[in-house]
């Protein structure tokens, strides 16, 4: 099948190997351009849950990649999602389908938005995170430490769903479940509330780009900040009427962990059996820049129009704030075209 990607990161890459060893035809687009400079015409080293090499093919711009694809997949981060669906859009053609991973601030809804208003028929599959995990290693080289064993996905347009989910198991594997409702998956990602606590709990070492491995920073204290964050997450859940995993769940299914272990528990064996990734060594994270704008900051929207207390969000939001200089709330680009 022939797969357009749009992206040239850890995610994008990880998707083309894993597509091209099943005999796909993957296509990349890099909108920076920059991600794609040492790859092309050059092999990818790929190490991890999957060891190939293989040459990653390139369209120079949206149009190309569009018209070369049966199905379209979003994987760049959340600050980026209205841009490349802008860019996509126009070249989009009744019967294609489009994946966002993951759905971040309802993506995935503004892209059905702008599909119908072009009168363009297509599925648009939002997932609550990202099928593998995987980030570049060095220029022509990336590192896939694990591939999700569950994973939750909704459908727009409601009632297309069994086609749609049925495309995304042939192409990764059976391992999507369908949600009825693209609230449980605006609320579903776990990465902002586990990548703020880790974040603000290890601020100096980021900021001193001194080493640190990811599971190993969440300690029992770091732990307990990620499950009260959790426990926010899942009253608004609740308040919207949807039925979302919590963080222990998101650990059983993506480590194949037993139910009954600790949160903390179970990052110190993950860190033990994988020594890694290591955390963010720069700022510049997406730690803080995508997941607090994009996933921490519509958490606090979707809140507040059901009266629903986060003040642990809120908290984190302002402290997040003035660390950076920066007001994260009025970076998101994607909310009010969405609200």
């Amino acid at each position: 099948m022939r797969i357009g990607i749009v992206g040239c990161g850890g995610i994008a890459l990880g998707y083309a190997a894993m597509l091209t060893e099943e005999g796909h035809d993957p296509v990349l687009w890099s909108p920076s351009g920059k991600s794609a400079a040492d790859l092309r015409g050059a092999e990818l080293e790929v190490s991890g849950v999957l060891e190939t090499r293989f040459s990653p093919a390139f369209a120079c711009d949206p149009q190309v990649l569009v018209e070369h694809a049966e199905v379209v997949i979003i994987a760049v981060p959340g600050y980026g999602h209205k841009a490349v669906i802008d860019a996509v859009v126009p070249f989009a053609r009744s019967g294609q389908t489009f994946i966002v991973s993951a759905q971040l601030s309802l993506s995935a809804t503004y892209l059905w938005q702008q599909l119908q208003a072009r009168g363009v028929s297509a599925n648009v599959v939002a997932w609550a995170t990202t099928a593998l995990m995987s980030r570049r290693s060095g220029a022509k080289s990336i590192s896939i430490g694990g591939v999700r064993s569950r994973l939750e996905a909704a459908v727009l347009p409601a009632g297309g769903g069994g086609s749609a989910i049925a495309l995304c198991n042939s192409l990764f594997g059976d391992r999507f479940t369908e949600v009825a409702d693209i609230t449980a998956i605006a609320l579903s990602n776990l990465n902002p509330p586990i990548h703020l606590a880790s974040a603000l709990c290890n601020f100096s070492r980021i900021e001193k780009a001194e080493y640190w491995a990811n599971y190993d920073g969440i300690t029992p204290s770091v732990a307990r900040m990620i499950e009260a964050l959790d426990a926010e997450r899942l009253a608004v859940a609740e308040a919207y009427g949807v039925r979302v995993r919590t963080v222990h769940e998101h650990y059983h299914l993506t480590f194949g962990f037993e139910p009954g272990q600790t949160l903390a528990d179970m990052a110190a064996a993950v860190h033990e059996k994988r020594k890694g990734p290591p955390g963010p060594v720069t700022t510049d994270t997406r730690f803080v820049t995508e997941d607090v704008p994009f996933g921490i900051v519509p958490v606090i929207a979707l809140a507040d129009k059901r009266g629903v207390a986060v003040p642990l969000h809120k908290a984190g939001l302002v402290v997040v704030n003035a660390l950076y200089g920066r007001q994260f709330e009025n970076e998101n680009d994607l909310l009010s075209w969405v609200a």
